[in-house]
């Protein structure tokens, strides 16, 4: 792309050429200047990243495979051991990431007759975003984090900060890998109607394949004492933006409900809330699902299910890829020596970018913080909305799972970094202060658990699930943003539809070639 834009002999006219009776100016020669440098430094960067990798021949293969080590470039690799119990009558693939996606991934390729090694850097699985989050499961409702209305707001807030702003941006998040990237891609794809949409639609789409994934897993008999909403209510300020969401469905044939308030006025916290918004939709499909519960339980079906073919390896962390000469990938070095396998997938959330970058591929993730918080449900809201329904409001999500409130909201576009106190953080206390405003219930500080995690935002919030055009046997399933459990099934299904080489249309909206400069 920035090679095209450099050989436009229309933009050179525009640039350089001297417009008649016009002055020369200096200002297109700048323009050129800037893209050309932008351009190489993006090359170079991408050119030193691919290099950094190891490279072996056919020779060299083999000698390591027979003595079990191989020094090259003054770097000793060693074999893994389970290189020596790999079943080579099946494929195996690697699966680098051991949250919820990785491990939803893992069933998926098991299920379907593959042997799957996972690595995940941390001593168990799920420790980030995985770890504690809102547990809504909502496979439907898209909401995109970024869009029109969204950018405005942050930048707004950044302008002008006030202590109720849920939206915020940081430069410092500039100094992240890819940001630059990852920002002119935001305004090209989440600034207008049409984008946003769209990305409704294709969201919505990946909703269907997740709900025909999701009856299957219920099935497993993984998801014990789960799923105890009677649905989601869906609370908007603006009737227009409202119906703007509900049209996606709609048109995607999802039943929903526009909700009458005499509906719900049986209950003091319900005719509260329901005076504040003017328009309201049900969903029967969202419910409520412990993400950290549901990885432990995946994680035990898989080892149980397919103890010979699965296989996984806590505190290895990748270090570079292990390639041919044909820019096919041969295994990945970790920290705990090599690891050889047929194909690989990146499961990684926000530090699959840093992976991927090893590849000369510039994922547009970005961190995008937000906070959660833990307290018992109140006895005098039993019976309300807060008890039985998944609530999603304009500044708090919120569920009830076995009489826990889990209270979720703020974002924060920023460097990645985690909080030592997150309950004095700007973010927790607003959600402190929404639940007194919108629900008269004071979060005792001493009683309460609050977690900030980062979530991997893409410039246009929808997920990467994307076979990489160069290194044709590694895929991306990434990117997840806020909807990494409600939509992981759904993501497993279409990576595992790509490794078999079915590329249908509606795929292509997840596709990494949607991005500029990547």
């Amino acid at each position: 792309m920035i090679k095209k834009i450099l050989c436009n002999s229309q933009l050179y006219q525009f640039c350089v050429q001297p417009k008649i009776n016009k002055p020369k100016s200096n200002k297109g020669r700048n323009i050129l200047l800037f893209l050309f440098s932008l351009g190489f430094i993006n090359q170079y960067t991408k050119y030193r990243d691919y290099m950094s990798n190891i490279f072996l021949n056919q020779q060299e293969i083999a000698d390591f495979r027979k003595n079990k080590q191989l020094e090259v470039d003054k770097k000793l690799l060693k074999y893994h051991e389970i290189n020596m119990k790999r079943n080579q009558d099946t494929e195996t693939i690697v699966i680098i990431g051991g949250g919820i996606i990785g491990l939803s991934q893992a069933l998926k390729l098991l299920q379907k007759g593959y042997s799957v090694i996972m690595i995940e850097k941390e001593q168990f699985i799920s420790t980030k975003c995985s770890a504690f989050n809102g547990n809504i499961y909502n496979p439907y409702l898209f909401n995109p984090l970024i869009s029109k209305y969204s950018i405005k707001t942050m930048f707004d807030n950044y302008i002008n900060p006030t202590d109720t702003s849920t939206q915020r941006f940081s430069f410092k998040c500039l100094l992240e890998t890819g940001a630059i990237i990852w920002l002119i891609n935001a305004l090209r794809l989440s600034t207008s109607d049409q984008k946003f949409d769209q990305s409704i639609q294709d969201m919505t789409k990946l909703g269907q394949i997740q709900e025909q994934e999701f009856e299957k897993i219920k099935k497993l008999g993984i998801l014990e004492n789960q799923l105890t909403a009677q649905g989601e209510l869906s609370f908007y300020k603006s009737v227009e933006y409202g119906k703007r969401i509900s049209q996606s469905f709609k048109l995607a044939g999802i039943e929903f409900q526009e909700v009458d308030n005499t509906n719900f006025n049986q209950h003091e916290i319900d005719r509260k809330l329901f005076e504040n918004y003017p328009y309201v939709i049900k969903l029967d499909k969202e419910n409520n699902l412990d993400t950290k519960l549901l990885s432990i339980n995946t994680l035990k079906y898989c080892q149980k299910h397919y103890p010979n073919k699965f296989n996984i390896f806590y505190g290895t962390e990748f270090q570079e890829f292990i390639m041919s000469y044909n820019r096919y990938v041969l295994g990945i070095n970790t920290n705990k020596g090599v690891i050889f396998g047929d194909k690989f997938i990146i499961c990684a959330g926000l530090h699959s970018k840093y992976i991927a970058k090893k590849l000369g591929v510039t994922l547009p993730i970005m961190p995008c913080r937000g906070w959660v918080i833990e307290s018992e449900l109140p006895q005098f809201a039993k019976e309300s909305v807060l008890d039985k329904m998944v609530l999603k409001l304009p500044t708090l999500s919120i569920t009830n799972l076995n009489n826990k409130l889990r209270i979720s909201g703020c974002q924060l576009i920023d460097q990645e970094y985690k909080s030592d106190d997150p309950i004095n953080e700007w973010g927790a206390q607003i959600l402190i202060k929404q639940m007194k405003e919108q629900f008269n219930i004071d979060l005792d500080p001493q009683s309460i658990s609050v977690r900030d995690c980062c979530r991997p935002l893409t410039p246009d919030d929808k997920i990467i699930l994307s076979k990489l055009q160069l290194n044709r046997n590694v895929y991306i399933n990434a990117g997840h943003g806020s909807r990494g459990m409600s939509q992981c099934h759904g993501c497993a299904e279409i990576i595992y539809q790509l490794i078999q080489g079915q590329n249908k249309e509606e795929y292509s909206a997840f596709d990494l070639t949607r991005y500029l400069f990547v």
